[in-house]
């Protein structure tokens, strides 16, 4: 650009900030510091007539206006960062820089502050789908899942649960309404009492599972066989072991004992036989145990799952090495002659529903005062236990409802809303209705209140109750238990030592482990790791047990390094790990043995240290053919570092691909880095996603590429390969030089580096924690309090859960 025109520029812009004329008027009068440095090191390139997409000349400056405050918060990031004026560009002077950033940082920091103080921090919000679900569940003492009646949640927010990026509708209304009308249903247990005694799935002398065995092979049988006293099968199918098919279903929505007496058979390496749940009518299922079997030797395996009456479960074969000779069943052969490995069942036993008593306690508690008489119904799964009771049907309502809303809502209502909710039931009692479907309405109402659902309230200081449910709902999940209602209420003035014991307490908690799910799924994207599924013939190492193990690996991780108050610098880097046999074996670890995970040491740099290293991870940042740097990139920078890189341009295509191995991906990538426009950010993105090629899809360790041979192989669910479907392809390049300079060759050496921005990553943790207790984004007043919650913290290294203590004593969490 002609220096003439620059200089004119710049003039014209300094007489319309001097008279104030520039864009809106200004709101918040800007220091006049600020005003010089926009006009003479900025508006150049950001004017009307520049393509940029920040046009300065006509940016209002009313700092009341959101878009408008957002606008020059940018401005402050991209002068902070030193990103603008971008290199080439004449540069302010360094003090002059210094003055700028200190004038409109506190400008920004004031306006937003004030806007807090009369407006609150976070905007109401309601329950997320996984929040009411947990709430029904302990609000009922019930285990259905109940967030599938709800929508699926708006992904704009870093969390489900951001006020501003909520949605709520007549959709959402429904929803709740549905799923509290289920979980009273499933509450509320009235019918004749099952058989709770333990007794035998008995597959040998199943018709059903005779069929299997006796039809001809061509005809689908013979995929299972006898001995004198067990079921033999080699496969993973649930056609043939479902429990509904050979003579079992559960009756009553409970918990169920399951025990299975099981060997391996023909076995010449590990074993795994599990238990699956499906329901088809939801269409979903879940693996929910697995054990190992080794040494040709029975073991006998028991686990507890909760099961609704549309659910059957079935006992599955995995990780079963093929017959040596290369045979298989349906081709060839029947199951009897079969030389492939296989899981001999002796016995499987099923008890419960778990209950003490008839009906259940659940059911008992919800209805105080009440006791339940059985007089048979004429109809077969019709109610078979009547209420009795003293005094009148409208009291005994009055009894459930105020005992459900105490739990519920953490207070007793008034007389008039006690009215208001028992109106409900009272004309249904008027009417002559059933006495229970009468409470049911009223039951209803207390856990569809708006109070329940919704977090709500005056700017300030929380109130007892209300910072009881921010802080239950952050660390459980749910609503708080009566022990931290009551810890907190007994103080005028909560003290910061009973906030942190009450914080130990719940940490220490089964209930954590919600928030451990919750939070890694969304933080770190586990919920998507069924988004893509590998290719069979590519990966075929891929199964329900290694995903169980890699979830588990990070969850039992990261739990870890909550409870022992380790250092966040463990997520970037450490010298241990949680594995169980399958996924030791998948690391090629050796020495670790059975199904449970445990911690194990780690040799020193090891590939598996940090999170970047686990399976899990390398899983949610690719698809099923092929790993990306530009998406793994983006992983560490927005979701460990907090640092997310700008928007690719709109010209600029995906990344297609290349299973043949006709190029690697690097070249692939040139197009992308080429273009001055992605080359800014590409310098930063791509290498974290270099130095993570060294893992593939599903977390294995590689040197070379896998390329596809365009075969398909067939679909054994259970059955290891028969044979490689996939040629080694070019080796795998994990070197790299990060934008300030620094080369490695893999990912050890890479994370030796990130290890300089440990500080950056407990920053991004802290603002993470933050946004899931609270419900709001972090704002531009916020960040003071994360700087120094990190003050706090440094000396000792960000340990975690010192970093979770510093975060519920911030006015932060402790207003809204």
């Amino acid at each position: 650009m002609r220096r003439d025109v620059v200089q004119v520029k710049q003039w014209f812009a300094a007489i319309m900030l001097a008279c104030g004329c520039w864009g809106n008027c200004w709101g918040n009068e800007l220091d006049q510091r600020v005003k010089d440095f926009v006009a003479n090191s900025c508006t150049t390139c950001h004017d009307s007539n520049t393509d940029t997409s920040l046009d300065l000349s006509r940016l209002g400056t009313n700092l009341n206006d959101s878009t408008v405050f957002r606008q020059w918060v940018e401005v402050f990031d991209r002068v902070d960062r030193e990103e603008m004026p971008p290199a080439g560009e004449e540069q302010p002077g360094k003090q002059a820089r210094q003055v700028f950033l200190k004038q409109l940082r506190n400008q920004l920091h004031e306006s937003n502050l004030q806007k807090q103080r009369t407006g609150g921090r976070v905007p109401s919000r309601r329950l997320t789908r996984r929040e009411y679900e947990n709430t029904l569940r302990d609000l009922l003492n019930i285990g259905g899942k109940l967030a599938r009646f709800l929508p699926p949640e708006n992904e704009s927010g870093s969390f489900a649960l951001i006020g501003t990026k909520q949605e709520m509708s007549s959709v959402h209304i429904r929803g709740f309404m549905v799923a509290a009308d289920k979980a009273l249903e499933e509450a509320i247990q009235l019918g004749q009492k099952p058989e709770m005694e333990k007794r035998q799935l008995d597959y040998y002398d199943s018709k059903y599972m005779k069929m299997w065995v006796e039809r001809p092979v061509l005809m689908g049988g013979g995929t299972v066989f006898l001995t004198d006293t067990d079921v033999v099968t080699f496969r993973g199918e649930n056609f043939v072991f479902r429990s509904d098919q050979n003579g079992y279903r559960p009756t009553v929505a409970g918990n169920y004992r399951i025990s299975v007496r099981a060997a391996p058979y023909q076995q010449r390496s590990s074993i795994t036989v599990s238990l699956k749940r499906q329901n088809d009518i939801q269409g979903d299922s879940e693996l929910f145990a697995a054990w190992d079997l080794s040494d040709n030797k029975y073991r006998d395996l028991e686990t507890v799952q909760y099961l609704r009456p549309d659910d059957y479960f079935y006992v599955s074969a995995d990780e079963l090495e093929p017959a040596p000779d290369g045979k298989v069943i349906y081709s060839s052969q029947p199951a009897s002659q079969f030389k492939g490995e296989g899981v001999s069942i002796r016995s499987v036993f099923v008890e419960g529903p778990l209950e003490t008593s008839w009906p259940p306690q659940r059911t008992q508690n919800l209805f105080p005062n009440v006791s339940w008489k059985l007089m048979p119904s004429r109809k077969r799964f019709g109610r078979q236990f009547r209420p009795q009771f003293a005094g009148s049907a409208k009291e005994r309502i009055r009894d459930a409802v105020e005992r459900l809303a105490i739990l519920a809502l953490g207070r007793k209502l008034s007389e008039l809303e006690m009215n208001r909710i028992i109106a409900l039931a009272d004309s249904k009692i008027k009417n002559g209705d059933d006495w229970v479907d009468a409470a049911r309405q009223s039951l209803k109402a207390v856990l569809v209140s708006p109070e329940l659902i919704f977090f709500t309230g005056h700017p300030g200081p929380l109130k007892t109750m209300d910072l009881s449910r921010r802080l239950s709902y952050f660390l459980w999940r749910s609503i708080p238990d009566q022990q931290l209602v009551k810890e907190l209420s007994r103080q005028k003035n909560i003290a910061q030592k009973s906030l942190i014991v009450e914080v130990d307490r719940m940490i220490a908690s089964p209930k954590f482990d919600r928030f451990v799910k919750e939070f890694l799924d969304e933080w770190l994207d586990l919920d998507k790791i069924d988004a893509t599924t590998p290719d069979q013939s590519l990966y075929p190492e891929y199964d329900d047990v290694l995903r169980r193990a890699m979830l588990g690996e990070t969850r039992q991780f990261f739990l870890h390094l909550i409870r022992e108050n380790l250092s966040v610098a463990n997520l970037i880097d450490s010298d241990f790990t949680f594995l169980n046999r399958r996924l030791a074996e998948h690391y090629q670890i050796d020495g670790v043995r059975g199904e449970d995970l445990r911690k194990v040491q780690l040799g020193p740099n090891h590939v598996r240290g940090g999170i970047l290293g686990q399976a899990s991870i390398a899983k949610v940042t690719a698809n099923g053919t092929v790993t990306t740097p530009v998406k793994r990139g983006n992983f560490v920078l927005t979701n460990l570092l907090g640092t997310p890189p700008n928007p690719p341009p709109a010209s600029v295509g995906s990344i297609e691909p290349d299973t043949r191995g006709a190029t690697t991906i690097r070249q692939t990538l040139k197009k992308h880095q080429t273009s001055k426009s992605c080359a800014n950010c590409h310098r930063h993105i791509d290498p974290p996603g270099f130095a993570m090629e060294s893992l593939d899809p599903v977390g294995i360790f590689r040197n070379r590429y896998r390329n596809s041979k365009d075969t398909k192989a067939p679909i054994n669910i259970g059955l290891r390969f028969l044979h490689k479907t996939y040629w080694v392809g070019k080796p795998v390049d994990s070197s790299g030089k990060t934008a300030a300079g620094d080369s490695f060759s893999g990912l050890q050496q890479y994370k030796k580096l990130l290890m300089k921005s440990k500080e950056q990553v407990a920053r991004n943790f802290v603002s993470k924690l933050i946004e899931f207790s609270t419900g709001g984004e972090i704002e531009f007043a916020d960040r003071e309090v994360v700087e120094r919650i990190l003050n706090k913290t440094r000396s000792k290294g960000f340990l975690m859960k010192d970093l979770m203590h510093q975060v519920v004593l911030s006015r932060l969490f402790r207003n809204r």
